[in-house]
């Protein structure tokens, strides 16, 4: 089926952009929930499963790096067929993902269970961005942020359910409670209509075959296309942008529980209560997804007023003295700055996706660009574990988030000088 046939399809009966935004947020955020619980209980739960904890990073890791291959022929498969198909399908991918975490059975079956959730985020994210187009450019903010916030709805209720359900009964109760509860997110998807609005696709799509055997001609295409979309300097400073914030991004959460582990031994007390290590970073966590629901469609509107180059300059200026202060106060404010940090982290998210989003449909190939930036956004979140288990053990964890966070800094302001002079 083409992108055409799609328009034909799905202009019936449409639904508004708010409500189609809603309800694929919704469906991502039940899909995300095994995804989001390992961070928190992976690096504690290893040892009784079998991994070594250099491996964690590489798990952690894997779903990332198959994306660097994944977005760009996912978004292919999208702007061929349309959204409703390849998100049905990334829906049920991802369920059997979590399926496999729940068996237990080594290092190489998540291994595999990692890649498929990888492929299955690649079609996940396509359609939430999709469906964000349906929406007129004045509201690409609010309507990422909306999205965003639904989606860290589900992270921050698995980390914090899921993080107290594993102190209390074990790993294995607590992912079938999971697997079980990620099973709502298929009707969801198969419940969408997707509008002509939220297809966006060159016109010569239809009359293309679906396949060539000419690998070498597929490949010179690409490239084009890409030199295509990133022939302004804005354009490419966003993509850098993008990578860098993900990687510090996923060494923060990546590394969290360790961190807490080091400045709370076996657990922490506050006002008299005493928690686990996962319950604390489960809460954590859960600050740090619930930020981009209670926070994410404010500060998509303050972007779609201000403007998102401006908006991220802000935020990352705030989010390295959040830094400083979780690398150099006692642990109670070095908590408080992980909270701060998180914060300006969720911010700046939905800011560069909204202005991903909207460069992109400024382009020729929208899909491109979106493939493009996801791509970079992937490379940054998978090298981060990576390196959070090797060389921040080396130079210490506070010390890479300074460096990484500096680097930031640099990449955002020049992004946002580019993109005023191209305005």
């Amino acid at each position: 089926m083409t992108a055409t046939t799609t328009h034909s399809t799905t202009t019936h009966s449409a639904a508004k952009p708010l409500r189609l935004v809603v309800t694929a947020g919704a469906a991502v955020a039940f899909c995300i929930l095994g995804d989001s619980l390992l961070y928190a209980v992976l690096p504690l739960a290893a040892p009784a499963l079998g991994i070594s904890l250099p491996l964690v990073g590489i798990l952690l890791s894997a779903n990332r790096l198959v994306r660097l291959g994944s977005n760009t022929w996912v978004g292919g498969i999208f702007e061929r067929m349309g959204p409703r198909r390849p998100f049905i399908a990334s829906c049920i991918v991802g369920l059997l993902s979590t399926v496999l975490y729940g068996v237990g059975w080594g290092f190489a079956v998540f291994l595999a269970a990692r890649l498929l959730w990888g492929i299955a985020w690649s079609g996940l994210r396509q359609g939430g961005y999709q469906a964000v187009w349906a929406g007129d450019s004045g509201m690409k903010g609010r309507l990422m942020g909306l999205l965003w916030g639904l989606i860290r709805l589900g992270s921050a209720c698995s980390v914090l359910f899921g993080g107290m359900l594993y102190d209390r009964y074990g790993y294995f109760p607590t992912m079938t409670i999971v697997i079980l509860v990620t099973i709502v997110a298929l009707p969801i998807a198969f419940s969408i209509r997707w509008p002509a609005e939220a297809v966006i696709g060159p016109a010569h799509l239809a009359s293309e075959p679906n396949a060539t055997t000419d690998w070498l001609a597929r490949l010179q295409q690409l490239w084009a296309g890409w030199r295509a979309v990133l022939d302004a300097p804005h354009r490419r400073w966003l993509v850098g942008a993008g990578l860098i914030a993900y990687f510090l991004h996923s060494i923060v959460v990546s590394t969290l529980s360790l961190f807490l582990q080091q400045r709370l031994g076996e657990g922490g007390q506050f006002a008299g209560w005493t928690f686990g290590v996962a319950t604390v970073a489960g809460l954590i966590l859960t600050v740090r997804w619930l930020i981009d629901l209670g926070f994410g469609p404010g500060l998509g509107y303050l972007s779609d007023k201000l403007g998102q180059p401006q908006t991220a300059a802000l935020l990352v200026c705030v989010q390295y003295a959040a830094l400083l202060s979780a690398a150099n106060l006692p642990p109670v404010g070095a908590v408080a700055g992980i909270i701060l940090v998180f914060l300006c982290d969720g911010g700046m998210s939905i800011v560069l996706n909204a202005a991903a989003s909207g460069i992109a449909t400024e382009t020729a190939r929208p899909h491109q660009y979106v493939s493009i930036f996801t791509t970079s956004t992937d490379a940054g979140s998978a090298v981060g574990p990576l390196l959070a288990y090797t060389i921040g053990g080396v130079f210490g964890i506070s010390t890479m988030y300074l460096v990484v966070g500096a680097v930031l800094v640099v990449v955002i302001w020049r992004y946002w000088r580019l993109a005023a002079a191209a305005s």
